[in-house]
């Protein structure tokens, strides 16, 4: 074990496969801010298999740590950010900020140590590992479903997508009996966490009206509203788009649970990895690259079973010879 400046690393002499997970530090201010699990099932994973282990140990908060995800900031930039970040004003700058850059410093002397602690990160993650897989959490709400766990290939520049698709399919056909056992329980938590993304919603903006409600939170909800529409019962549809309130809402929401079918592993069907492709550019020519993004519900509940699979996608990509057979058989 290595405790270095924002993360921690682990190895056990095997040097086929790096686990990271970039997102793993505490939740400051707000507790959706972290990854939750992602570290406890990417531990399984190395205490299966070994390897070496990176776990951040810092909130990605622009203000208060640093997100490993992202780019390093120009100087300048970083401290000129800083107080917005502290003072949280002008959210859609931060927005934007967020998007493309790690963190913010309070001086110069903060920046540096910063970028000094991101570099070694970064520098940890290339060194070592034919496989390199990154693991985060997504939110358990309707815009994910059915997604149980996405695969991120970054759009084919970390993996071949194509290659994926075949061991994607034999891993849902391998769990289908798993995912349809729990697939009420998936469904109850997303009603659940949808609820308390829109009486949060309510309670900041005193309702649901478009008209008042901020860029990041609208975008989500227009998501949300994507998945509805494809499950949901016309009757229901019907109802919100005339009074669109939380109630209304959630009714649809329900409806469309009830309508789909159980979860399952997909690939880039959420997330195509585009803000982080800057960083891990640098080992894609070199590693196989990969992302995962492990939905909340299976790594709270299912960590050992979520390890499990995670395993049968990274047996299959690691080494090269695997997927020829993976590919030769009849799908």
């Amino acid at each position: 074990m290595k405790i270095r400046p924002g993360f921690v690393v682990y190895e056990n002499g095997n040097k086929e496969v790096t686990w990271v997970t970039p997102h793993s530090g505490p939740a400051l201010e707000t507790p959706t801010s972290r990854d939750d699990n992602s570290d406890t099932v990417a531990s399984l994973c190395w205490l299966k298999v070994g390897g070496k282990f990176i776990v951040s140990t810092i909130p990605r908060k622009r203000a208060l740590g640093i997100d490993f995800n992202r780019n390093p900031p120009p100087p300048k930039k970083s401290l000129d950010y800083f107080r917005w970040f502290m003072n949280d004003e002008n959210p859609g700058k931060l927005e934007e900020y967020r998007e493309q850059y790690a963190w913010t410093a309070a001086d110069r002397r903060d920046h540096a140590r910063r970028l000094k602690a991101y570099k070694d990160f970064w520098s940890e993650v290339g060194s070592a590992g034919h496989t390199v897989v990154f693991m985060h959490t997504k939110f358990t709400r309707i815009k994910n479903y059915p997604s149980i766990m996405d695969i991120i290939a970054y759009e084919d520049y970390g993996f071949s997508r194509k290659l994926l698709v075949p061991i994607v399919r034999r891993i849902n056909r391998k769990y289908a009996d798993f995912f349809y056992s729990i697939a009420d329980n998936y469904k109850n938590n997303v009603y659940l966490q949808q609820k308390r993304i829109l009486e949060r919603i309510s309670e900041i903006y005193g309702g649901l009206d478009t008209k008042n409600i901020k860029a990041e939170y609208l975008t989500h909800l227009k998501n949300d509203l994507k998945v509805i529409r494809k499950y949901a019962e016309q009757k229901y549809l019907k109802k919100l788009e005339t009074h669109f309130t939380e109630k209304n809402f959630m009714l649809a929401v329900k409806s469309a649970l009830k309508n789909a079918g159980s979860p399952r592993v997909t690939i880039e069907s959420i997330f195509k990895g585009r803000h982080a492709r800057t960083q891990a550019k640098r080992i894609y020519r070199r590693k196989n690259v990969i992302a995962i993004e492990l939905n909340g519900f299976l790594g709270h509940w299912y960590p050992n079973e979520a390890s499990e699979i995670i395993l049968e996608l990274v047996n299959a990509i690691k080494p090269m010879r695997k997927i020829t057979e993976y590919l030769s058989e009849d799908f």
